[in-house]
């Protein structure tokens, strides 16, 4: 578990447009979340929590199509002040990061490719 911790640090460095990342179970546990301290929170702990329910919810609604279209790798949403991505990391976590406008999500997808990544591999995490 502390892999994940280390995880979020790692990527928290790589792109600073990045303003807030956390694993979850999908039970809904948040493990681990990393919070960028130069940006204004937009959130409470308590409405985070929520919208990380709200969001696993929405993921396991995915997954109940995937014998017709394949498990689902990950989710973008797009907001006129900043923008969400949702990762699988394995078959029971999620990976949400939370970032400026300014990125382009394809490209920072690439960088979070989960099988590429030379930090996961530093650290251990599998993927699926």
């Amino acid at each position: 578990m502390e892999d994940y911790k280390s995880f979020l640090e790692v990527l928290m460095v790589s792109n600073k447009n990045i303003r807030f990342s956390a694993i979850c179970s999908l039970d809904g546990e948040l493990l681990f979340q990393k919070r960028r301290e130069d940006v204004k929170e937009l959130f409470s702990l308590e409405e985070t929590k929520k919208q990380l329910n709200q969001t696993i919810e929405s993921w396991k609604t995915r997954a109940e199509i995937k014998d017709k279209i394949g498990n689902p790798l990950y989710s973008v949403t797009s907001y006129e002040k900043i923008k969400r991505m949702t990762i699988s990391i394995d078959s029971e976590h999620l990976l949400f990061i939370s970032m400026d406008n300014k990125n382009d999500e394809v490209e920072m997808l690439k960088k979070i490719d989960m099988k590429n990544i030379s930090a996961l591999l530093d650290i251990g995490l599998t993927t699926s």
